[in-house]
């Protein structure tokens, strides 16, 4: 019996899905791994607070991916001046697109001016289907806190604090000056002039009682109380105790429209 030309086709295909010929692979889609955070962090020598670095995967896979990273230190040293608490080589799990890497400082009474920065590096993936992107690399910096023993540490009034005058109380916060925390110089809002004013922001500079003291004068300098407008202006002098985080300020309150409205009083300003 003659076979027509499409059984011919028909058998021939067969034949080549069936032999023993290599199958053709199937090429695995391309992902991206990368540190889901900005390429730099900067954090307090005293924060203790934890950092989270997201590793990131394009594309959640049915199995997972395990992901080398390195910690370069610039001036510090792992261990001592940080803590690493995630484990390395890290895994994604299947179905995720996330892990974190988690470290924090460890804070010290040394002080240490030069810059001081750990660079987190992806370094290797278990799977040549995963391509590093950016950022796969993220700087960590460590700003230093602890002041030279001459500079009043302004630190212990950064946050929240309470203003108490002869009549309220009123709540407060100090921030840090753009001058640095061992400055000598810090920032506070909050109500000066009464609960029933609007808020004003005023630096406040301490000056150093004798050497490696850590109490003196606290000082604030004539200056517009409000900015919206330059009818108001306040002027402060008093003490301070980084001990007991508190500064007693004799402040005078001036109209320069109406001095029927000066008047003087003192505020007492304590951290926590």
């Amino acid at each position: 019996m003659a076979l027509n030309g499409r059984y011919w086709c028909w058998v021939w295909l067969w034949a080549a899905a069936c032999g023993d010929g290599p199958m053709p692979e199937i090429k695995k889609e391309e992902i991206s791994i990368f540190f889901d955070s900005k390429s730099k962090i900067s954090i307090r020598e005293s924060d203790t607070t934890t950092i989270v670095v997201p590793i990131r995967i394009s594309l959640s896979q049915e199995g997972p991916i395990v992901a080398a990273y390195e910690t370069i230190g610039q001036e510090v040293v792992e261990g001592s001046d940080f803590t690493l608490l995630s484990e390395n080589p890290i895994t994604i799990p299947a179905g995720a697109t996330t892990a974190n890497v988690r470290l924090k400082i460890n804070d010290n009474d040394i002080v240490q001016p030069e810059d001081r920065n750990i660079y987190l590096r992806l370094r290797a993936i278990d799977k040549d289907f995963v391509k590093l992107a950016v950022p796969s690399e993220v700087r960590i910096n460590i700003e230093e806190d602890d002041c030279p023993a001459d500079a009043p540490d302004v630190s212990v009034w950064i946050g929240q604090l309470t203003l108490q005058s002869t009549t309220e109380m009123v709540t407060g916060t100090g921030t840090e000056n753009p001058s640095g925390v061992c400055s000598g110089a810090f920032n506070v809002r909050g109500k000066f002039v009464g609960a029933q004013n609007p808020e004003s922001t005023l630096t406040i500079v301490l000056d150093q009682g004798q050497a490696m003291g850590t109490n003196g004068v606290a000082r604030i300098v004539r200056t517009k109380l409000f900015g919206f407008t330059s009818q108001y202006e306040l002027e402060a002098i008093g003490t301070y105790d980084e001990a007991t985080g508190k500064i007693v300020l004799n402040y005078s309150f001036f109209d320069l429209l109406d001095s029927s409205n000066n008047f003087s009083d003192t505020l007492v300003i304590t951290a926590g």
